[in-house]
């Protein structure tokens, strides 16, 4: 039976790191549940304007939304992910959002101290970065779902000062959803089932869509807490950096897909290994055949009406695809992705 590489995490155990000492820190039940609380910690007026990237995460903007602010939009240079700030669009504006997608810090430090200049609040997204965030933000939050097993992945760090927020309780079917589908996804791995795996999806997305319409400050369990304050990241940061070096090193890109990065940098942990596909659909066809879990972040968001307006964003939302290189595979396993993406052939 082949191997396939990729898939959803199994629920990690506690290990032995000492993370999160720092004060101000508090642990949300899930990223947009950590985003959402900084914003109400903020406390903007109502229509106050956030400035954010048109390349993202329908769940992120939804927290702005829901916070009551109004979305100005930044858009992203394709060639690397290269936020296009543009320090005209920081008039009344309240709150930036940054990020380095996918674990890569593409941003321009320079455009923070004119945030700082113009009053502007810089809250940084670390989902893709967890342990990293400019040094000038007011906030660093997201989500570690993308590089663990973990139930209640949101974590939030206020850097001046504690949170003014009274957090809720975490929500139980939510806790029992999560647990339930990486239980199964444990049971489908031992087993080498698919329908297992199949159950385990199927258990995430509900949880994630009902998740969807609930999200609040929500706390995380206790749980989750421990495995956030232990987990190694020293190890996954070695490991993941030496996949991508592995991969990075061995394909040979062609007409039908390009890297979307191609070097680390010195902050850098990679998410994943992230391409361009000049045909998406055929080379998730392909990586099918060959064993080979896919995740296509993101589509358009609804709340981006007119991406015409971000043709960088509209670019990759179009041709964007990521395949796994954490910790849970070996480096046999990244040569083996590496020449699967060597044998991809556009038609």
């Amino acid at each position: 039976m082949t191997k396939t590489i990729g898939g959803m995490f199994p629920l990690e155990r506690p290990g032995k790191g000492d993370n999160y000492r720092e004060e101000g820190i508090i642990y949300a039940m899930s990223g947009r549940c950590a985003i959402y609380t900084c914003l109400k910690d903020i406390d903007a007026p109502k229509g106050s304007i956030a400035y954010v990237p048109a390349y993202t995460c329908e769940t992120v903007l939804s927290c702005y939304v829901k916070a009551g602010y109004r979305l100005r939009f930044y858009d992203v240079d394709p060639d690397g992910m290269v936020p296009l700030f543009r320090e005209e669009d920081l008039e009344g504006v309240t709150v930036i959002n940054v990020c380095g997608w996918f674990g890569f810090l593409t941003y321009d430090p320079s455009f923070m101290e004119k945030c700082r200049e113009h009053g502007v609040k810089i809250l940084f997204d670390t989902t893709h970065s967890p342990l990293y965030y400019d040094e000038l933000s007011d906030y660093a939050a997201g989500s570690l779902r993308k590089w663990m097993g973990i139930a209640c992945g949101g974590v939030a760090r206020k850097l001046c000062g504690s949170f003014n927020v009274r957090m809720l309780p975490a929500e139980e079917e939510h806790l029992r959803g999560r647990y339930a589908s990486m239980a199964l996804r444990e049971e489908a791995i031992e087993e080498g089932s698919d329908e297992k795996n199949a159950q385990a999806s199927e258990v995430f997305w509900n949880t994630e869509l009902r998740l969807r319409q609930i999200f609040d400050a929500y706390s995380s369990d206790e749980r989750s807490i421990e495995i956030a304050k232990h987990f190694d990241f020293e190890s996954m940061r070695e490991k993941r950096c030496r996949h991508f070096e592995i991969i990075a090193s061995t394909v040979k890109p062609n007409s039908g897909w390009r890297p979307v990065f191609t070097k680390l940098g010195k902050d850098d942990i990679p998410s994943h290994y992230t391409i361009y596909c000049s045909d998406r659909e055929n080379m998730k066809r392909y990586l099918d055949e060959m064993h080979v879990k896919y995740t296509a972040f993101w589509p358009q968001p609804p709340m981006v009406d007119d991406i015409s307006r971000y043709p960088g964003a509209g670019y990759i939302n179009t041709h964007v695809l990521s395949v796994q290189l954490d910790q849970r595979w070996s480096d046999e396993d990244m040569l083996r992705l590496a020449e699967i993406l060597n044998g991809y052939s556009a038609k």
